[in-house]
């Protein structure tokens, strides 16, 4: 030693060292009987839902287009363009709403305290994302080119395009992560996007334009995949520079989405989708209220809907879906079809019948009878599914009046019913019937509240035919 100082040089601690310190810290880590358990119920989802998508396309590209049927290979091949790029829209949104990379609170400690690399600790996220863009991708043709009754055989550059564009949603939604662009604003050109695209479907069936070849050129197949390496290259490099703020914005959507799946209660995550549409909106204009108190609750209820924006987009998204499914193998069931679509579309615009029907505190503060009230908040929702129905019955081949009007009062039965459902009682009796172990009775007829009448009403509109 004499005297000299004795310097020890930091070692950096590699990644698994950081994550196998994470683990050890955490004391609710689950054993491997835990996690076992937990990928053989995924694996059971995956296979359920993956059949039913088999058998969809396989009797889709396999069934001869109905004679008489007006529509044509061309309306086939809009079809089939049109969803792919709704589905695409509809995918960025929903990555750019999660991050699409997010963290936990401790998790995020580690990753940006740490003195590893981030973008080594934040990869192993970002390539499940990729494969997950690039699975969804490439199955997706064969899907709906089912639905669309492709008449022939699908391609090979189909399915690599549609994977690209699925590895190329995923990249660049990390790559504005890392920017300084508000995601807001990247929501709102998307919207928009979504509704031009409406607009084309909607031209599409009904005109019947003339439409490229799905098969892409050799070049231009090439030039899609250069600019998803590209895309890719820039995530990966865009990993290093994630925020504090980017990375943790998603984790509670993450946390509320397995809850409410968890707990059969959705109504948690509409309440938190409400809470980050208003602080992304950040603030609006005062309207003055005249008029009687009907004319006012009515009035407020519309303009919920007009501020909120995605109601009415959804709303009118759900136009073209009929029309599509006379196109698919599913021919027969259209008119069920009509009927699920308009509880869709209307459901997306009873918003305030489920605040007051939720909100005691908001039926106090107003003073008036709760069957009032609900009837009130009825008027929107009700306009908007008598205008749906009187806009897709005579667009949708197969469909009556009868069909409409069963499907416009079906829908607005439907949605009240669900809206008026008291929270839900977990300690429901559950009856052993010896086979699959004990069953929440009680918990199934709570949740069947609306789903029931929906599946009459199916009934009856099969039977209109």
């Amino acid at each position: 030693m004499s005297g000299n100082r004795l310097t020890v040089a930091a070692r950096i601690p590699s990644v698994g060292e950081v994550r196998k310190r994470q683990k050890s810290s955490s004391e609710s880590h689950p054993g491997w009987r835990v996690k076992l358990v937990t990928w053989y119920e995924r694996l059971i989802y995956v296979a359920v839902f993956g059949g039913i998508a088999y058998e969809l396309a396989s009797s889709g590209l396999n069934s001869a287009p109905r004679e008489g049927t007006a529509w044509t290979a061309s309306t086939s091949e809009w079809s089939y363009s049109w969803l792919s790029l709704l589905v695409a829209l509809i995918l960025a949104k929903t990555v750019l709403a999660f991050g699409p990379i997010f963290a936990g609170r401790e998790q995020t400690f580690w990753i940006l305290s740490s003195p590893v690399d981030r973008a080594a600790l934040l990869l192993r996220r970002f390539l499940v994302l990729a494969a997950l863009g690039l699975l969804l991708g490439a199955v997706w043709p064969a899907v709906v080119l089912g639905v669309v009754k492709y008449a022939h055989e699908p391609a090979v550059a189909q399915f690599v395009v549609s994977a690209a564009f699925g590895l190329s949603i995923v990249s660049g939604a990390v790559v504005l992560q890392r920017t300084r662009v508000r995601a807001h604003r990247v929501q709102l050109w998307l919207s928009g996007a979504i509704a031009v695209a409406v607009l084309a479907q909607l031209y599409g069936l009904t005109a019947q334009p003339a439409v490229p070849s799905l098969l892409a050129p050799d070049a231009v197949l090439a030039v899609l995949l250069l600019v998803a390496a590209a895309v890719t290259f820039a995530a990966v490099r865009a990993l290093h520079h994630i925020r504090r703020a980017s990375l943790s914005a998603g984790a509670a959507l993450a946390s509320v989405v397995a809850v409410s799946v968890s707990w059969f209660e959705l109504s948690l995550l509409g309440s938190i989708m409400v809470e980050r549409r208003a602080l992304l909106l950040g603030r609006v204009r005062s309207a003055r209220l005249r008029g009687s108190g009907f004319a006012v609750l009515v009035w407020v209820d519309l303009l919920r809907i007009l501020r909120g924006r995605n109601a009415l987009l959804v709303w009118a998204a759900l136009i073209p879906v009929p029309m599509v499914m006379a196109l698919s193998a599913a021919v027969d069931f259209v008119p069920a079809f009509h009927l699920v679509a308009a509880f869709l579309a209307t459901d997306r615009l009873a918003g305030g019948l489920r605040f007051v029907c939720r909100s005691p505190a908001m039926r106090r503060m107003l003073g008036v009878p709760v069957r009032y009230l609900r009837t009130v908040h009825l008027v929107v929702p009700g306009a908007g599914a008598v205008l749906w129905c009187a806009v897709t019955v005579p667009l949708t081949p197969g469909l009556t009046l009868a069909n409409g009007v069963v499907s416009a009062l079906g829908a607005v039965a439907v949605t009240y019913r669900i809206a008026t459902r008291p929270p839900l009682d977990y300690a429901a009796a559950a009856i052993d019937f010896g086979l699959f172990g004990p069953t929440p009775i009680g918990l199934i007829v709570q949740l069947s509240r609306g789903p029931a009448l929906l599946l009459v009403l199916a009934g009856v509109q099969m039977a209109l035919i």
